[in-house]
């Protein structure tokens, strides 16, 4: 195998096994663009409290692989397991696997946390 054939090959096996490691954050100011991750549906899970106006109910997207997400702002560096699916009709998926690309944001009103939004289950 020719030098340059090896390079490319070490190359590209390098980035396959770090794609979706924590250890790689994934920047993005104001609206990100669509990411495709992996994980299966769970909840709903609650948050907050309805006297304080905080409370907050969604079903979740457990991560196959954490992932560290960072937008620089609000929401700041945060190693994420599992991300809020902000869209209707996830109950369907609930125990599912599933493979969604979906738009990544930080919801500041809701104690600063990422969430999905643009769900496309595939």
């Amino acid at each position: 195998m020719s030098k340059l054939r090896s390079t490319a090959l070490a190359g590209f096996l390098l980035a396959a096994s770090l794609a979706g490691h924590a250890g790689q954050a994934l920047r993005f100011s104001g609206e990100s663009a669509a990411v495709t991750l992996h994980g299966t549906v769970i909840g709903p899970l609650r948050s907050g409290d309805k006297a304080e106006g905080t409370f907050f109910q969604a079903y979740h997207l457990k991560l196959d692989q954490p992932l560290r997400l960072d937008d620089g702002a609000a929401c700041g560096e945060q190693d994420m397991r599992s991300l809020a699916l902000s869209q209707e009709d996830m109950a369907k998926l609930k125990g599912r696997a599933v493979t969604v690309r979906a738009r990544v944001f930080c919801q500041e009103d809701r104690a600063g946390s990422y969430r999905l939004a643009d769900i496309t289950v595939r």
